[in-house]
């Protein structure tokens, strides 16, 4: 069943110098089916990162539509935008976004406390998801007593507490060692696999890229190909590969560029 689905949607931006203008995104489609986990690949400036914000609702696409679970979020008005993006969508940053005046327990059940939901059902759900991502050692340590990778899987589990309908992860491992890197990528494979989270990530990284079951990839702000994984994670890495040469372009980790 598809659970997000994106048709010919365009960004365009208009800096403060007249007569400029930059379109980012343009005639833009993909799906993504309920349970998968799929990774978005492109240059700097290809526009994925421009489409992980349109379907975040931090922006606004200058055409076309996208649906999330049947819902189109450019029909609601603020209130209603919060709420859903509060409770349908979870979020993994490159740079954690955790509070460090609370602790691991705390950061993890805050989209729960802002439901008001009871402390037995926060509790049951928190000991469920600790076991399952092994991080029931850290619950009671303050974010700045933890690592890096520690501190993204925090993030992971904070953003599928909720049960949302999908996760956008925007570069997870940038920010990572390599141990660090494989350990936050096999936590969101233990998500999407046990708990059965929809996962969109946006990556650089071809090691990251090769746990997803699919990759789309963009350039020039338009869908370019996709890729499947068939049964051997070490080919699957191999075709990433391949495609990211064909692609050419620069794939350094730079958020100062627009991508």
């Amino acid at each position: 069943m598809t659970l997000l689905h994106v048709d010919a949607i365009s960004k365009t931006y208009y800096p403060k110098k007249e007569g400029l203008s930059y379109k980012a995104l343009s005639n833009f489609n993909m799906s993504v089916e309920r349970g998968e986990f799929v990774g978005v690949m492109g240059p700097s400036g290809s526009g994925k990162t421009t489409l992980l914000n349109l379907l975040a609702t931090i922006d606004k696409p200058t055409s076309g539509t996208f649906l999330i679970d049947g819902t189109d979020p450019a029909t609601l008005n603020d209130s209603q935008l919060a709420q859903f993006r509060r409770r349908q969508l979870g979020f993994v940053f490159q740079d954690f976004n955790l509070l460090d005046t609370l602790t691991v327990r705390e950061n993890i059940l805050l989209p729960l406390a802002l439901d008001k939901t009871s402390h037995k059902t926060m509790n049951n759900r928190l000991d469920l998801l600790a076991d399952q991502l092994g991080i029931q050692d850290i619950l009671d340590k303050r974010t700045t007593e933890i690592s890096g990778g520690q501190q993204q899987r925090t993030a992971c589990a904070r953003a599928v507490i909720h049960d949302p309908k999908i996760v956008l992860a925007d570069e997870p491992t940038g920010n990572l060692d390599s141990k660090s890197a494989r350990q936050v990528m096999d936590t969101m494979t233990t998500m999407n696999k046990d708990e059965g989270a929809t996962i969109l990530m946006v990556t650089h990284d071809a090691t990251a890229a090769s746990y997803c079951d699919r990759i789309v990839f963009i350039k020039d702000g338009q869908f370019f190909s996709e890729i499947r994984k068939g049964e051997r994670q070490q080919t699957f890495y191999q075709k990433v590969l391949d495609t990211l040469s064909v692609l050419g372009g620069d794939f350094s980790d730079d958020h100062k560029t627009r991508s």
